[in-house]
C-alpha cells in the first residue's frame, strides 16, 4: 500500500506529526490527480474526528480509494484542542472512565488492549510507565492522542490494497464546488506557504470548535501578555509556565475548561490564589468513588401535557419534575447519589428534550439554553477525582495548607490594565473592584457560524451558501441524520459532510443531548462511524444505474424499511404483504446478523470473508425473490441493493446506541458491574 506519512511508529511524541509535514511537501505536484479509477475523500481537520473518521474509512473502504487528511496545526494532530499535544500535560485527564473510552462501540476492550499490550510506553512519565490500566482507571489525555495515532496506523496498514492515506499539513481556506465534487483550496503552513488545490469527490469537515468567546470586557487587556485568550491555544503551556508562583490569576468562567486551567497552573509550579469566577457560580461535581455510569428510565414529565409550552411553563415544569424524582429516588444531601443524580435524569430526559425542542418556538428555545447555558453545562457531567478532586481540595485548605482556589458568582464590568501593565484591575457591577496578577479566559467557544470569524466556515455558510446556521439552537449549523450539510436552501449540499462540535445544535435537536454530551468521546464516535459509512455508501452508488433515494429515518426499522422497499415494487395485496413478510423476516434472521458481523470484524481479512459472505447470500436471496416474486433482473437487483443498504444503516445504527453497548467478552468481562435500572 502506499503510504508515505505512515511508515514509522509514533511512539516519540510529535514524530508522526513531523513526518507528515516533511511528506506533504513533497506531495503538492501530485496531489491534483489520484490513481485511475480511484476517489477522493478530503478530511479538513486531523483532530479526534478528522483522525477517527479516516479510521472508519480505512477499515470499510473495498474500491481504489485516497484520503487526504489536512490539519493546519500539529500540536492538535490526532488529538485536537482535548487530547492534542499543543494543549495539554500529563496532568489532564480523560473525563471518563479507562473501560469508555474505545474508539470502536463494537469492541469496548480496544482501549484496555492497547494500553496494556501494545502501547510504546518509552515517552510516559515514570508514574504510566508501569501502570495496569483497569475498567474504571483514569487516563492521561496525551495517552489517549497516542491511541488515535497508533490506531490510524494501524487501519492504515491494514487497509485495502489500493486504499491510501495522505497526510497534509495546511489550512483549509476554502471549499467550491466543482463538477460532481469539491476543490479544496489550502495554505501550506509557515508565511511561506503556497497556495494548492485539491480536487476531491467528497468532503468531511472536521474542523473542531470555533474561537474562544471574547467578552467585551476584555477589549483593554486583549492584547496583553497578562492575559490569555484561549488555555487551549499552541504556547499556552508555556505561559501558564510563566506565571510567577505567587501571583494571584482570575479564571472567568466555571466549566471543565476553568477545572483544566486550575491544573495547568497547579502542574506548572503555581501556588498563588486563584479566583474562579462566573455569573451563576455554578461549578461540576465530583464522581464518588468507584463511580459507574448508568441510564435510568424515567417518566414523561407532567407538563409536556400542555397544548402550549411558554419559556415559563417549562422552566417551573422542571423544578417540579427534578424535585420530585429526587424524592422516588430518596436523595439526601451530601450523599453519594447526590453528586451524579443531575446527570442521570438529564440523560434520562433526552427523549424529553427532542420533544421539547420539536414544540417551542426557535426564539424560545435559544433565550432558554443561553439563560441557562451554566447550569446545563456543569450539571449534565461531573469530573473524574483526578480533575475535580484536586480543584475541590484547594477550595476547602486543610491544615497546613492553605485555602487556595475561590469560587465567585460576581457580573464582570470591565477590565483595565493598572501599575505599568503588570496587574490587571476587574470592575463589577455589584461588588468592590479587585486587582490581579493575571486574567484566563475560560468563557467557552463561539457556537454562532453565521457571524464568525473563522474564513472556512464564514464562506461555507456565508459566501457559498452550502451550509446554514441551525435552525432551532441556532448553535453550530444544520446537518442532515449522517452529517450531511444543509445548503441555505435547505437541500443537501451532495458530497459535504461535518463531524463534531459544529454538529452540536442538531445532537440537541435529534437526540436530546445537552451541555459537554453534543461533543462527548461517546457521541462523536458515532458521529465518525455512521459518516464515514454513508461516505463510502455514497461513493459507491455514484456510478450506480440504481439511484438510492433513502428517506431518512427508516433504517431505524427493519419492518418500516421492509414496507417501504415492498412498496417501490407493487401495491397489489395479498402480493404486496407476503413480499413485506418476506423481507421482514429475511432482513432478521440472515441480512442483519450477517451485516454485524461485517461490521464487527477485528480486520481486514475478517472484514472481507464477512462482507463475502454479507454479499453471496444476498445474491442467492434476489435469484429467490425473482423466481417467488417473479420480478424482473432489474427489479431484484434493486431490491436487494436497497436491502442491503437499509440493513446496514440498521446494524450501524444499533451499534452507534449507547443503550446497546456491546457486552464485554474478554479478560476484562469481570470488572464490569451492570447495576440495575433504576426510575419508572
Amino acid at each position: 500500500m502506499q503510504n508515505t506519512t505512515m511508515q514509522d511508529s509514533p511512539s516519540r511524541e510529535g514524530g508522526m506529526a513531523d513526518m507528515a509535514m516533511q511528506a506533504s511537501s513533497m506531495q503538492h505536484e501530485s496531489m491534483d490527480r489520484v490513481a485511475p479509477g480511484a476517489q477522493r475523500v478530503t478530511i479538513i481537520g486531523a483532530g479526534f474526528s478528522g483522525t477517527l473518521t479516516a479510521i472508519r474509512l480505512l477499515h470499510f473502504a473495498d474500491a481504489p480509494l485516497e484520503i487526504c487528511l489536512i490539519e493546519r496545526e500539529e500540536g492538535y494532530r490526532y488529538g485536537g484542542i482535548a487530547f492534542g499535544l499543543a494543549s495539554t500535560n500529563w496532568e489532564h485527564m480523560l473525563n471518563i472512565q479507562a473501560g469508555r473510552i474505545t474508539l470502536r462501540r463494537e469492541r469496548p476492550e480496544d482501549f484496555l488492549e492497547w494500553a496494556n499490550e501494545e502501547a510504546d510506553r518509552s515517552d510516559w512519565p515514570q508514574k504510566w510507565q508501569y501502570h495496569s490500566f483497569g475498567v474504571a482507571c483514569v487516563v492521561p489525555r496525551r495517552i489517549f492522542r497516542q491511541y488515535l495515532a497508533e490506531r490510524l496506523r494501524d487501519a492504515a496498514a491494514d487497509a485495502h490494497a489500493e486504499v491510501t492515506l495522505r497526510e497534509l499539513s495546511g489550512e483549509v481556506i476554502d471549499v467550491r464546488g466543482q463538477a460532481a465534487g469539491y476543490v479544496v483550496k489550502y495554505a501550506d503552513a509557515g508565511e511561506q506557504g503556497g497556495v494548492h488545490d485539491l480536487p476531491s469527490d467528497q468532503v468531511i469537515l472536521a474542523t473542531g470548535h470555533l474561537s474562544p468567546v471574547q467578552a467585551p470586557f476584555y477589549h483593554r487587556i486583549k492584547d496583553s501578555d497578562r492575559f490569555i485568550a484561549d488555555p487551549y491555544a499552541p504556547g499556552a503551556q508555556e505561559w501558564f509556565r510563566s506565571v510567577g508562583a505567587e501571583e494571584s490569576v482570575l479564571v472567568t468562567g466555571s466549566a471543565l475548561s476553568a477545572f483544566d486551567t486550575v491544573i495547568s497552573l497547579i502542574h506548572a509550579g503555581h501556588r498563588g490564589q486563584i479566583l474562579i469566577c462566573s455569573r451563576g457560580g455554578h461549578m461540576h461535581g465530583t464522581y464518588p468513588v468507584d463511580h459507574e455510569h448508568d441510564i435510568w428510565q424515567a417518566r414523561r414529565p407532567p407538563f409536556l401535557d400542555a397544548e402550549k409550552l411558554t419559556p415559563e411553563a417549562v422552566v417551573e415544569g422542571i423544578k417540579a419534575e427534578y424535585a420530585h424524582l429526587r424524592n422516588e429516588h430518596g436523595v439526601e444531601p451530601g450523599s453519594a447519589l447526590e453528586a451524579v443524580f443531575p446527570e442521570r435524569v438529564m440523560k434520562a430526559w433526552e427523549p424529553y428534550v427532542i420533544e421539547l425542542i420539536s414544540r417551542m418556538e426557535a426564539r424560545d428555545v435559544r433565550m432558554l439554553l443561553d439563560r441557562y447555558k451554566s447550569l446545563i453545562v456543569t450539571n449534565r457531567t461531573s469530573t473524574v477525582r483526578e480533575i475535580g478532586g484536586v480543584v475541590r481540595s484547594r477550595m476547602r485548605g486543610y491544615n497546613g495548607a492553605p485555602k487556595t482556589v475561590e469560587a465567585l458568582s460576581a457580573d464582570i464590568q470591565d477590565m483595565r490594565l493598572v501599575e505599568d501593565g503588570t496587574k490587571i484591575r476587574v470592575v463589577f457591577a455589584d461588588q468592590p473592584d479587585i486587582v490581579v496578577d493575571r486574567v484566563v479566559n475560560c468563557l467557552g467557544n463561539k457556537t454562532d457560524y453565521e457571524r464568525t470569524d473563522h474564513p472556512l466556515w464564514h464562506g461555507l455558510v456565508n459566501a457559498h451558501g452550502y451550509a446554514q446556521p441551525q435552525t432551532k439552537t441556532h448553535r453550530g449549523i444544520e446537518v442532515g441524520p449522517h452529517g450531511q450539510l444543509i445548503a441555505a436552501d435547505g437541500t443537501v449540499a451532495a458530497g459535504l459532510f461535518g463531524v463534531g462540535p459544529m454538529r452540536q445544535g442538531d445532537e440537541t435537536t435529534r437526540r436530546g443531548r445537552l451541555g459537554a454530551f453534543v461533543f462527548s468521546i461517546g457521541t462523536l464516535r458515532n458521529q465518525c462511524f455512521d459518516t464515514a459509512m454513508e461516505v463510502l455508501r455514497h461513493l459507491r452508488s455514484a456510478s450506480d444505474e440504481e439511484q438510492m433515494d433513502i428517506p431518512d429515518g427508516i433504517h431505524h426499522c427493519l419492518i418500516r424499511s421492509s414496507d417501504w422497499i415492498a412498496a417501490d415494487l407493487t401495491a397489489e395485496e395479498p402480493r404486496a404483504t407476503r413480499l413485506r413478510e418476506r423481507l421482514q423476516n429475511y432482513a432478521r434472521e440472515s441480512a442483519y446478523p450477517n451485516a454485524v458481523n461485517y461490521l464487527q470484524a477485528q480486520d481486514r481479512t475478517e472484514r472481507r470473508k464477512y462482507r463475502g459472505i454479507l454479499d453471496d447470500d444476498l445474491a442467492d436471496f434476489g435469484v429467490a425473490l425473482a423466481r417467488e416474486f417473479d420480478l424482473t433482473a432489474q427489479q431484484a437487483r434493486r431490491t436487494v441493493s436497497l436491502l442491503s443498504t437499509l440493513v446496514q444503516k440498521h446494524a450501524v445504527h444499533n451499534l452507534c446506541d449507547i443503550t446497546k453497548l456491546a457486552g464485554w467478552d474478554s479478560q476484562y468481562a469481570e470488572q464490569v458491574k451492570h447495576a440495575p435500572k433504576k426510575g419508572a
